[in-house]
């Protein structure tokens, strides 16, 4: 094969390749999810010491936000995750690590987050493939979430689940669809 061959069948590569990151901003079908959705407390895994939540999903052309405004006494604090969905990977603001059950982990000053977000089985499940660094009495440590979004067949339930590094069991969490 002759060089100008190699070079053609490069560029063609870096072609296929460049449309298949285009295309993936096109694939990320979150219409399913927008809505308010309140925390079913029976059915989910305790969420202390939070007692209440409210899941707002939102989209704003290519933004999607993901709010949980969690609520226990007299303590309320907002967890926002903002993606932009014609990105593949998206590095975003940590804040203060919320679901820290706990276990002593806590969010280092100015830390950030990675998520890789997509939708799967036809817009029914969102993933969201979070990376994150926590401190602990021991020092640092790297931690990775799969959190599913999942529809229920007739759109008034949302099961979150999330399967976290360190922990040996999921984290479920049930949302039924806030209706006006």
């Amino acid at each position: 094969m002759s060089v100008t061959q190699r070079a053609f069948r490069a560029s063609l590569f870096f072609v296929a390749l460049a449309t298949a990151s285009l295309s993936f901003a096109h694939s990320l079908d979150t219409a399913r999810f927008i809505g308010e959705w309140q925390f079913d407390r029976d059915q989910s895994t305790d969420l202390s010491p939070w007692s209440r939540c409210l899941l707002v999903i939102a989209q704003d052309g290519d933004q999607l936000t993901i709010t949980r405004t969690l609520r226990g006494g007299r303590r309320t604090h907002e967890d926002v995750i903002p993606l932009d969905i014609t990105k593949e990977v998206n590095v975003v603001p940590q804040g203060w690590w919320i679901d820290n059950r706990h276990i002593g982990a806590y969010s280092p000053h100015d830390a950030t987050k990675v998520i890789r977000a997509k939708t799967l089985d036809d817009g029914k499940l969102l993933r969201l493939e979070t990376d994150l660094v926590l401190e602990t009495q021991q020092g640092s440590r790297d931690v990775n979430i799969i959190s599913q979004y999942q529809i229920s067949p007739d759109g008034d339930l949302l099961i979150v689940t999330d399967l976290r590094s360190t922990r040996p069991r999921p984290v479920v969490h049930v949302f039924t669809r806030v209706t006006e």
